[in-house]
């Protein structure tokens, strides 16, 4: 694994989406090849495509937070977009963790916790939606959310890792 000045725990969680991704995107070119596989394996084709869009949106989050930290001095927002630190100050724990971090460490702080913060609140929402879902909207929902949940195993794991 290659480390840029992006940091340990950024591309450890980026890579392990990313992976996601790729294999998601793998499985679904290949249905999309073979016309007569795809309508065989339609239901599996779009669950993946909804995990896909449940990945890519924590994969996004993640990178825009971690570009746009280093493009600007986001110090008085927490390191973190709007919505990141929005999400993570509605979190007393995290922003509690976030606070007594040592300085040299609050971006990845943020960082984890502002994406971490962000993700389960859209999961929740979705979840809200679960009980009014007919059977395909009910199927859609449970991927995407399989997608984010997916994501915040990734942040933990890249978090766990990152040897501080």
């Amino acid at each position: 694994m290659k480390i840029t000045n992006d940091g340990v725990f950024y591309t450890l969680a980026y890579n392990a989406t990313k992976k996601e991704i790729d294999r998601l995107e793998s499985f679904c070119e290949s249905l999309d090849k073979n016309p007569a596989l795809k309508k065989e394996q339609m239901a599996e084709y779009k669950c993946a495509k909804y995990r896909y869009a449940g990945i890519t949106s924590l994969h996004s989050v993640l990178y825009n937070n971690n570009k746009c930290r280093k493009l600007h001095d986001l110090q008085y927002s927490k390191y973190l977009l709007v919505y990141a630190a929005e999400a993570l100050k509605a979190r007393e724990e995290y922003l509690t963790l976030y606070e007594a971090a040592p300085g040299s460490e609050k971006p990845d702080y943020s960082l984890y916790y502002g994406v971490l913060a962000f993700a389960e609140a859209q999961i929740a929402e979705l979840e809200e939606k679960l009980p009014l879902a007919n059977d395909w909207e009910a199927v859609e929902l449970s991927e995407r959310i399989g997608g984010w949940r997916y994501g915040t195993e990734c942040l933990a794991e890249a978090w766990e890792k990152r040897g501080v």
